[in-house]
């Protein structure tokens, strides 16, 4: 994918983000690089922070006042841990102005669609986002405005949305390079849990077998495999606990594999273990022709 022209000077005069980290603040990133906005608002808990941001020159503006933020801004994007996200969407929404769009980037959707689809006030219109996009680093300090492009965002509107809205926020992630992919927020939560959620579990758990004494005998192998263990683990409880059913089903699938592979190596089985090491190239090398 090419990086995306854009015809008008801006799509949004204001954007306002709240939770300026490495999302919000790649964010804020991408949208200045490419003059998506005239005027590029911050909101979060820390008013160092938020000061620092604008500083560094992310944010036009940078503060504490949610309201403030929300009341001024045309597209608000919030980029929060996910068991927050439905609370500040609710309070942006109660301070937004009639025709403010509302998008997110949390990584499950179906519990946050349920909780606000159809509760906002007349006129504010949410429309769910995921970015396939991040890191395990956190902190806007790490903001990088490349960090979408050639990606995949999944949107889940519902058939209620005003499509104007729902094109506009497409619009959006398109302009920051992104392929933008629709889906219902119940299929979301499933697809994230087998291509997102059990490599972050698996992860995790394989950085948890080594022995500290075995530390100096990894090489780039196991540090490859598993770099995204390390990921903030409070924000990765949040979406776990959020996705649980999903997120168990694909341990269980996964768990199904792994003991298959075992029984092989066990049974001295080089025939079956051939088929199942084949099975699992094959899946990986098609990923580089799906993209």
């Amino acid at each position: 994918m090419t990086e995306p022209i854009i015809r008008n000077s801006s799509l949004f005069k204001t954007i306002g983000i709240v939770g300026v980290g490495l999302l919000g603040g790649s964010i804020a990133a991408a949208a200045r690089k490419r003059k998506l906005a005239e005027t590029i608002l911050g909101a979060g808990r820390n008013p160092s922070r938020m000061r620092a941001a604008q500083h560094s020159g992310l944010l036009d503006r940078g503060t504490t006042n949610i309201a403030e933020t929300s009341a001024q801004s045309d597209l608000v994007i919030v980029c929060t841990p996910v068991n927050h996200i439905a609370h500040f969407i609710r309070t942006v929404a109660r301070n937004s102005r009639p025709g403010t769009i509302i998008t997110d980037v949390g990584s499950t959707k179906q519990h946050i669609c349920e909780e606000l689809y159809g509760t906002l006030p007349e006129g504010v219109t949410f429309v769910a986002s995921h970015p396939l996009a991040g890191s395990e680093k956190t902190g806007f300090e790490f903001s990088d405005p490349e960090l979408f492009q050639n990606r995949s965002c999944v949107v889940t509107p519902v058939d209620s949305l005003p499509q104007e809205a729902v094109n506009k926020v497409i619009q959006f992630w398109e302009a920051l390079g992104m392929s933008v992919l629709k889906t219902s927020p119940q299929k979301h939560d499933q697809i994230l849990a087998e291509t997102s959620h059990l490599p972050h579990v698996v992860s995790s758990a394989l950085a948890s077998t080594l022995a500290a004494e075995n530390r100096k005998f990894t090489s780039t192998g196991f540090r490859d495999t598993t770099r995204i263990a390390a990921g903030d683990p409070s924000l990765w409880v949040d979406i776990l606990l959020n996705n649980r059913e999903s997120i168990v089903s694909s341990i269980d699938k996964y768990t199904q594999s792994l003991q298959s592979l075992r029984n092989a190596i066990d049974n001295n089985d080089e025939n079956e273990l051939r088929l199942l090491l084949q099975d699992g190239k094959r899946n990986h090398d098609a990923l580089n022709s799906s993209q």
